[in-house]
């Protein structure tokens, strides 16, 4: 396996960055000449039309807004590789995504962006995923396939995700496909959300996803439906996730129609009406396509992307001293910022540290779309309260950076390339989400509230997800054809739950894991090549009260001319969400209009 060229502790075991909780280590000294014990007091600056600090979706989605804009903008990246959490590698010859590897039909933003690249934007293919779940409270343990020695999935059993539904929310409770997966008694109970009004919408109300969706629709849609398919998309319980960051406009829409079917219906034609009938897309040829282009084209607009070069510190300067920015001296505040070479952490994980002297840009436009420690740092010196050289700035304002930031969950992903007849029949379909072996599920009586709560029977396998990849995109399946011959497979088992450690993974977990998923028998002797892949903590969740924090953060970021924040800790997980807010910022930074830009309206969906 080639990795992307950051921190590979090994061929075949990758890292990737995390984000910090509670910032406990962030520097605040703040200011020139503090930064990695060099002096700038004598630097001259260098002058950019904008300076972007990260390089993954978010900051190379503003670099390419800004050059549309006919700037010329900087990006730099403190890592060895761009695209951050689309990133790709090569396992058994053929160019994998190794992070993220789709996106939601949410707006048009994404796509948008793509036909302006000139890339082709396809769907999954395979015939579907599925849901494993364990039998229902009250099922017949016996029920086929019955539990036996010979059967490794222990009595779990596979269900279609169900058709008309909203990140397993349906549209149409009583739907048989419904039925088949909740019970008839938690399909009726769903049902009643058309006579529930306002219920779960009003001020006051949780605004977690998980008693939203509890109060419209009750615990057999929450648990056997939207539980799962939160779980292995988001890597986060629905309980700690907001509802409007995850389905944005989901719960407006509720009150406004009377109930929660009607708002996902109505996301389902506006979806239809795009002439999009899937859920999720991807580029043709991967996910990490999108960002070599973004990359490439804001290279041939003029700008320029620097990686393992890391800001250091940011302040205002006094405005009229523009230089070569295209923007007149004089007329807009101006802002300072050191970048030094960088060098990896103490772990693979860790933010990169600097490595080398400082140079200072100067720019009249910063855009932070870095990790949330890195920003949080940089907006210490922002505000005009306490920042050196602040004198004599215009509009700067203070900027409270004491936000705790979630923390994901530690995620792990196993890639298999192996010859298995097996796997002929695409047996699972595109892929797989497997219910959480934790959760409890009650037996809803008639008013549709739970009894007493019986265990979930054991998980067959520790792995949260399975994605059959070189069946759900068929130009996998047909260079590993090439290069290998016939009945070669690719599967990705995905591992890691919230408030569990981190998962330990090993050829012979997955290849278990992969017979109890799939049914296929796959021995060592069978595989051509595979890659454990470590994502740790790239997926904070969007609780209710970060993103409340949030919004109050943004509100003083406004006060700073020329300054703005983008990225998934600010947008939301999901490229669809982190793409949108990044062209939306970047669009106003230029001082034109985004109304224009497609918007939000459907569920965020980034993986599966």
């Amino acid at each position: 396996m080639t990795p992307p060229a950051d921190d590979a502790s090994s061929p075949r075991s990758v890292h990737f960055r995390t984000e910090i909780g509670s910032l406990p280590h962030r520097d605040r000294s703040g200011g020139p000449g503090s930064r990695a014990g060099h002096s700038v007091a004598e630097a001259p600056a260098e002058c950019w039309d904008a300076l972007v600090v990260g390089g993954g979706i978010a900051g190379l989605t503003a670099a390419w807004e800004l050059t549309r804009a006919g700037l010329r903008p900087l990006l730099v990246e403190a890592r060895g590789y761009t695209g951050g959490l689309v990133a790709a590698g090569t396992i058994a010859g053929v160019r994998m995504d190794l992070g993220a590897e789709g996106f939601a039909v949410r707006g048009g933003a994404v796509t948008s962006m793509a036909g302006a690249l000139g890339l082709d934007v396809v769907g999954p293919q395979g015939g579907g995923a599925r849901l494993l779940l364990p039998p229902r409270p009250g099922e017949p343990a016996q029920s086929p396939p019955a539990p036996s020695a010979g059967d490794p999935a222990h009595g779990w059993r596979l269900h279609r995700f169900v058709r008309d539904a909203v990140l397993g929310i349906p549209s149409r409770p009583l739907a048989d496909d419904v039925v088949a997966v909740i019970g008839e008694a938690a399909a009726e109970r769903a049902a009643r959300d058309a006579r529930l009004g306002e219920a779960g919408t009003r001020p006051g109300d949780p605004e977690d996803l998980a008693s939203f969706v509890r109060t419209r629709m009750g615990d057999g849609v929450l648990d056997r439906l939207v539980g799962p398919i939160v779980a292995g998309i988001h890597s986060a319980d629905p309980g700690a996730l907001a509802a409007d960051t995850v389905v944005p406009g989901l719960r407006e829409a509720t009150a406004r129609l009377g109930s929660l079917q009607a708002a996902v219906g109505e996301a389902l034609e506006r979806r239809r009406a795009r002439g999009r009938g899937r859920a999720d897309m991807t580029i043709a040829g991967g996910l990490s396509r999108l960002t070599d282009a973004l990359r490439s084209a804001v290279e041939d607009a003029g700008g320029r992307v620097l990686t393992r070069t890391g800001a250091q510190w940011l302040r205002p300067t006094a405005a009229g001293t523009g230089g070569e920015s295209a923007d007149a001296p004089g007329t807009r505040p101006l802002w300072d910022t050191a970048i030094a070479p960088t060098r990896r952490g103490a772990t693979p994980s860790d933010e990169p540290v600097p490595a080398g002297p400082v140079r200072i840009v100067r720019t009249p436009r910063v855009v932070l779309a870095c990790s949330a420690p890195a920003a949080l740092r940089l907006l210490d010196g922002a505000g005009g309260a306490g920042s050196a050289g602040s004198a004599g700035s215009a509009g700067a304002g203070h900027v409270d950076t004491d936000l705790p930031i979630p923390v994901g969950a530690p995620i792990a992903r196993f890639i298999l390339v192996a010859h298995a007849p097996d796997l002929g029949g695409a047996p699972v379909g595109s892929g797989l989400l497997v219910a959480s072996a934790t959760s409890t599920t009650g037996t809803a009586d008639a008013t549709g509230t739970t009894g007493t709560a019986d265990a979930t029977p054991c998980c067959p396998v520790r792995a949260k997800a399975l994605s059959h990849l070189s069946v759900k995109w068929p130009w996998i399946g047909a260079e590993l054809a090439a290069l290998h011959g016939p009945d070669t497979h690719a599967l990705r088992l995905s591992y890691g739950r919230p408030g569990e450690p981190r998962p330990e993974v090993d050829l012979e977990r997955a290849l278990a894991d992969a017979r109890a998923l799939t049914g296929a028998r796959i021995s060592p002797s069978d595989v051509v090549d595979s890659a454990l892949v470590r994502w740790d903590g790239t997926l904070p969740p969007a609780t209710p009260e970060h993103r409340e924090r949030v919004h109050r953060l943004l509100a003083q970021v406004r006060d700073l001319p020329g300054l703005t924040l983008t990225g998934a800790w600010v947008a939301g997980t999901g490229i669809a969400a982190v793409v949108e807010h990044a062209r939306r910022q970047a669009i106003v930074m230029t001082g034109a209009d985004a109304g224009s830009l497609p918007v939000a309206s459907a569920s965020i969906h980034q993986e599966e």
